[in-house]
């Protein structure tokens, strides 16, 4: 999870080790939501409503790095939170950097090849280079990908993929505009922009590293394996979550090593430890309230769309607090 290697500080690897336990053992990432939503039959309105709640804390992330990056006094650091940054928004004279991403929607390439090349080369080498040189890849092949879908690497930014996976539940923008977050997911939302916004800078970058991207691949991959099961959508459709997975781990290595300095003081390991545990506590929240809504008792009747539904009411909070969308498809008529 937290990849200690990076590290040269003998503090700082002795810290991470007693956090990473810590981490490993929070009910956040041992949460029954995650287990049922990888391993039961999920439907296309269990999947919508997952998805318009976790879209509401996604769309701000990048808000709040970029808060982040404003609070931190250290030049050093601040570059790699900035790079970072480049992966989830997309820098215009660097998208052929991503263009990995295209291959891994097309096929020509695995997401587990990916994960070798990244590891390979790390978070700031050149991927398809390294796919090139290993046989599995021809340049003639990556520079017709890319000169034909020069328009679409601008798509591949973390917050339009992800609103490829609304759009493929069917999922409008109309949609995600009128639905109201569960309150968990708004004190979830809150508190991160807290703790990005006015805390000390080493907290937040405790819970945007370890209390975040260190932990993402492990969350999103009971994400995933739920989507994949669910048979709902292609492979090109949740592409976010694939990425999330075997393709980011560069962006928590990237936050130990700007802290990494300052763990030999007591003082602020307690404060990276503090950041930590406060997201993990505001998404152990959200973890529970999400279960509560994604798996509540439901009626089968009739065929009332569920997307329809939504937007008929008005707010997922509403369908959340009805219980059922026949109550909805009634409080609608």
């Amino acid at each position: 999870m937290i990849d200690r290697g990076v590290l040269h500080s003998a503090p700082a690897r002795s810290f991470l080790a007693a956090l990473e336990a810590e981490i490993d053992a929070h009910p956040a990432l041992n949460h029954a939501f995650l287990q049922r939503f990888a391993e039961e039959k999920l439907d296309r309105e269990q999947l919508i409503e997952f998805a318009i709640q976790h879209y509401m804390y996604s769309r701000c992330f990048v808000r709040n790095v970029a808060a982040v990056v404003s609070n931190v006094p250290d030049e050093h650091a601040r570059s790699l939170l900035i790079q970072n940054m480049y992966e989830e928004v997309g820098e215009p004279l660097k998208q052929r950097d991503r263009a990995y991403v295209l291959l891994l929607e097309v096929g020509l390439v695995t997401p587990e090849q990916v994960a070798a090349a990244l590891t390979a080369v790390g978070p700031h080498g050149d991927v398809t280079a390294h796919l090139i040189e290993q046989g599995l890849l021809t340049r003639e092949a990556l520079d017709a990908l890319v000169q034909s879908r020069t328009a679409q690497l601008l798509e591949l930014t973390h917050p339009a993929l992800f609103r490829r996976f609304l759009r493929s539940l069917g999922v409008s923008p109309e949609v995600v505009a009128t639905a109201e977050p569960l309150p968990e997911t708004s004190q979830f939302v809150r508190e991160f922009e807290g703790i990005c916004r006015h805390g000390h800078w080493l907290e937040a970058m405790g819970a945007l590293g370890p209390g975040t991207e260190t932990v993402v691949p492990r969350i999103y991959e009971a994400i995933l394996a739920g989507i994949r099961h669910s048979g709902e959508v292609t492979p090109n459709d949740y592409v976010f979550w694939t990425i999330h997975v075997h393709c980011d781990e560069g962006h928590g290595e990237n936050i130990l090593l700007a802290i990494e300095p300052y763990l030999d003081h007591p003082e602020n390991q307690l404060l990276v430890r503090r950041g930590v545990l406060r997201v993990l506590n505001a998404r152990k929240l959200w973890f529970d309230s999400l279960e509560r809504m994604v798996f509540r008792p439901r009626r089968c009747f009739g065929a009332v769309d569920a997307v329809g539904a939504v937007g008929a009411v008005g707010t997922l909070g509403t369908l959340g607090t009805l219980g059922t969308l026949a109550e909805v498809a009634q409080a609608a008529s």
